[in-house]
C-alpha cells in the first residue's frame, strides 16, 4: 500500500468516525474487504443495509454490531464454567 493510498484511508477512517450513515466504499475501509466482498454481503443478506434509490448505505452501529455477532469464549471462561459444571451440575 502506498503513503498515498495510507493517507487516504486515515483520512477516511476521520471521516467516518463522526458519520453514522455509511456507503459501500466506507464499509469496505471498516471491514478491511474489498467493496465487492462488501456487495456480496448486501446480496446474500448477510450485511443489514437500507437502500435509498440505487444507493446503499449502512448504519454505522449495525456494521459493529455485525461484525462482534459471533463470539468465542476464553480459555479461562471456559475453565471456570466446566468447574461450575462440574461442582454443581448446572452452568
Amino acid at each position: 500500500m502506498s503513503t498515498d493510498e495510507r493517507l487516504e484511508r486515515i483520512e477516511r477512517l476521520i471521516l467516518m468516525s463522526s458519520k453514522n450513515a455509511l456507503n459501500t466504499k466506507e464499509v469496505a475501509i471498516m471491514l478491511d474487504i474489498s467493496e465487492s466482498r462488501v456487495r456480496h454481503l448486501v446480496n446474500e443478506k448477510s450485511l443489514p443495509y437500507y437502500k435509498q434509490g440505487n444507493k446503499t448505505y449502512f448504519k454505522k452501529s449495525e456494521i459493529e454490531s455485525w461484525m462482534l455477532h459471533t463470539r468465542y469464549e476464553s480459555k479461562a471462561e471456559i475453565e471456570s464454567k466446566a468447574a461450575t459444571y462440574i461442582a454443581t451440575g448446572n452452568f
